[in-house]
Parts: C-alpha cells; sequence; structure tokens
C-alpha cells in the first residue's frame, strides 16, 4: 500500500545546510532499504504559496498559505509499505519526526478503468 508523509516543521534556515542534507539523504538510503519510494520532494516556503478558492463562480487568489501557523508543510514522500506499522516505522526515521510532524495517509487507489 502507498502512504504519503506530509512533513511539518518550523521553517529554519539551518535547513538547508550541507550538513542538513547529508541527514536527508542518509534518511533516503536507510528508508529505500526497507521499502521503495515512490515519490518525493521539498517545498518552497509556504509564504511562497498562492492559496485558491471559487465562490459563487468568482476565483479568489490569496497569497501565502491558507492557515496563518509557524509550522509549515515543507515537504512530502510517497513510499510503498506493507502495512501502516512498516509505513509508521519509515515515519519515525525522518528528520523532522524528532521537531515537528509526519502525517502518514494512505493513498486511495483507484480500480483500474476496464
Amino acid at each position: 500500500m502507498k502512504y504519503m508523509y506530509l512533513l511539518f516543521n518550523e521553517l529554519r534556515t539551518e535547513d538547508a545546510t550541507p550538513e542538513s542534507m547529508a541527514e536527508w539523504m542518509q534518511f533516503e538510503a536507510k528508508a529505500t532499504e526497507r521499502v521503495t519510494k515512490v515519490d518525493g520532494a521539498a517545498l518552497q516556503p509556504a509564504a511562497t504559496a498562492t492559496t485558491v478558492s471559487v465562490r459563487n463562480g468568482e476565483t479568489i487568489l490569496t497569497d501565502g498559505p491558507f492557515v496563518d501557523t509557524k509550522e509549515q508543510l515543507g515537504g512530502y514522500y510517497v513510499f510503498d509499505c506493507k502495512n501502516l506499522d512498516e509505513a509508521v516505522a519509515i515515519a519515525r526515521m525522518i528528520p523532522w519526526a524528532p521537531t515537528g510532524h509526519i502525517e502518514v495517509r494512505p493513498l486511495f487507489e483507484f480500480p483500474a478503468a476496464a
């Protein structure tokens, strides 16, 4: 089953250092020894976001994230895991787990079209 990992943490300048990047690369190497990585990416800071809403047919654009919080969605992974226990074990390895929050959510798999 495929699980999406949504990575939340406070924006910190130290997250972009070579040392920090090495920690993320080590995580990915260890994780992919156990499960298959399907996708993953880091996101630009929430301040670069544009939130789109449609109300009564009118498109409303708002600069920045929908929610104003210290924590922000910083990136995501999708891993193919045997079950939730394995998915949680991978989430525990993510470098932001000790300081932020990792939301683990199974992907809905649509049946193949006939």
